[in-house]
């Protein structure tokens, strides 16, 4: 019997995997990667576009309060040149 440790495992006899195997994988894989996706969705994504929206509907709330239109990308390019 040969010494190499890789050839030992090459002339093993490996069992082939249950039938059910490949689709018990995909359930948990599927299973971990909707949790993932949704845990996103709810930390980062819906956060940042309510923030963005509320932003937009203020915008909107003080222009028609105040007539005027606060620009702040205009300010901040009025102010460097």
């Amino acid at each position: 019997m040969s010494s190499d440790f890789l050839e030992q495992l090459a002339m093993l006899e490996v069992r082939e995997p249950p039938p059910e195997f490949d689709r018990a994988l995909h359930e948990r894989v599927n299973r971990a990667l909707l949790i993932q996706h949704l845990l996103s969705l709810a930390v980062g994504s819906i956060p940042w576009s309510v923030l963005h929206f509320l932003r937009g509907v203020v915008g909107v709330a003080l222009f028609s309060i105040t007539g005027r239109f606060d620009d702040e990308l205009a300010k901040k390019n009025s102010d460097t040149q």
